[in-house]
């Protein structure tokens, strides 16, 4: 399911310096987590230039614009702190980079805890023993993953979710904020949980469910998963070949 925390691609300790890929409001979030353990951001990447953040600086032309000036190597770890999870999954297959995972100080994680490449623990983000974190996962302020819980690779939980023990939630899939999962359900894939949601019973793949208890809404899809094609023309940018 992916990297341990204190594992060695890189361990967070070692690192001193990275960028960060996004410059909207998300990656001010992800710059403060950074600063908070003593990494400093050389610069950030963004490809939609109409949704930049005013506090952002140093920001650059990122893959999608790659003719626009994208240097062809980075030699620093990369964060990506791009919001939407169809988004981000398109832009990790287009890239190859070596990933930073971003944990604020305040976030506890059991020392059982598994926690992938790339993923992102905000402020007061708790996750319980044995849990396992995918790659690419947002993992939002003040979220709960309890015991035992599996999250796919480019899923979200957002702030204040809460995750019961034993809960499944698949790629991609977004968890909204203050939504609660009972103990032993499973999320499908790319499924969208709206805002408040209590979750009661399994939810397949590609829906959106809301209310309490929760229940799919029959004329909407989920969460939009990634165009494994776009760009593909200008093939994966080499991001950050480090050896």
């Amino acid at each position: 399911m992916g990297t341990e925390l204190n594992g060695t691609r890189p361990p967070l300790s070692d690192v001193t310096v990275c960028d960060v890929y996004g410059a909207g409001g998300h990656a001010q979030v992800v710059v403060d987590v950074l600063r908070a353990r003593g990494i400093r951001v050389r610069r950030q990447y963004n490809d939609m230039p109409s949704n930049q953040h005013p506090a952002s600086v140093d920001v650059h032309p990122g893959v999608r614009l790659a003719d626009a000036g994208l240097s062809a190597f980075l030699d620093v770890p990369v964060v990506m702190a791009v919001g939407r999870n169809g988004e981000r999954a398109e832009l990790v297959a287009m890239m190859t980079a070596r990933y930073l995972r971003a944990v604020h100080p305040s976030a506890l994680i059991a020392s059982s805890a598994r926690i992938g490449e790339g993923t992102v623990v905000l402020h007061g983000a708790i996750v319980q023993p044995n849990a396992r974190i995918g790659r690419h996962v947002l993992v939002n302020t003040a979220a709960s993953v309890d015991h035992d819980c599996v999250v796919g690779d480019f899923a979200h939980i957002s702030p204040h979710a809460t995750l019961c023990g034993h809960v499944q939630v698949g790629e991609g899939t977004h968890v909204g904020a203050g939504a609660v999962a009972i103990p032993k359900v499973r999320i499908g894939r790319w499924c969208r949980v709206g805002a408040g949601a209590v979750v009661l019973t399994d939810v397949p793949d590609h829906t959106t469910v809301v209310g309490n208890p929760a229940r799919v809404v029959p004329d909407r899809t989920g969460e939009p998963p990634p165009d494994r094609t776009a760009d593909c023309h200008r093939g994966p940018a080499r991001l950050g070949a480090v050896s």
